[in-house]
């Protein structure tokens, strides 16, 4: 039995600020946080403004496997605290959630892009990328990078990352990046730097299949996967 602990915002969004649960050791952060959202569906527009730790110790990822953990507790940013919203995770992006995120009263700009798979590169067709990451320091790095673009843009701004892992289907998006400014221009340039300096910064891979096999993107390189 693992006792469960929601602060601030979050104890108001639960009807309560601890509960008990049994919690199967097998199940990861993810896997809990996806119960209580199907539980109270109001929690799911407040996922990556939280932060989840363990037994009084942060976890890094969402896969984190909680084991025989004791105490879980979701913690919102603590005053003059906030920061960017950010995702890492096997769940099919939503851009409504996305751009929840972002919205604020005093930015007339909110700028949303979504990077999708292709069906096809040059002659070659595509099913599917399989995504992997080297997940704590992936995570690590959207958090650094998204911080980095809200210092730079100063108040009033907002910015939002969410990257998806495992596989995901041609058409469907892979990456979303949002980002709200008083005015169009900085949001247009923030929004540009942010998907390359992501693409060139973090430590995500991508495995493209199709119908003729399976190729590792790796930089430039087009490795054949066995």
């Amino acid at each position: 039995m693992a006792r469960l602990l929601y602060f601030a915002s979050l104890s108001e969004t639960m009807g309560c600020r601890e509960e008990s649960l049994e919690l199967d050791p097998s199940w990861t952060v993810n896997r809990l946080l996806n119960s209580l959202e199907a539980r109270v569906p109001a929690l799911q527009a407040m996922r990556g403004r939280y932060r989840v730790a363990v037994d009084q110790k942060m976890v890094a990822s969402e896969e984190f496997i909680l084991g025989g953990a004791a105490e879980i507790a979701l913690i919102p940013p603590v005053s003059g605290g906030g920061g960017p919203w950010v995702r890492l995770d096997y769940e099919p992006i939503l851009s409504d959630l996305v751009l929840e995120a972002v919205r604020r009263p005093d930015c007339g700009a909110v700028l949303l892009f979504l990077g999708c798979v292709r069906d096809s590169f040059q002659d070659q067709l595509v099913e599917r990328i399989d995504y992997s990451a080297y997940e704590s320091m992936a995570l690590a790095e959207l958090k650094g990078l998204a911080e980095e673009s809200l210092a730079r843009l100063g108040e009033p701004s907002a910015v939002a990352v969410w990257h998806r892992l495992g596989p995901v289907a041609a058409g469907q998006a892979s990456v979303a990046v949002a980002v709200a400014t008083p005015h169009r221009r900085a949001a247009y340039a923030e929004g540009q730097w942010l998907i390359d300096a992501l693409k060139a910064r973090v430590p995500i891979w991508k495995k493209e299949i199709g119908p003729d096999g399976a190729v590792w993107i790796e930089g430039d390189a087009r490795l054949p996967a066995p």
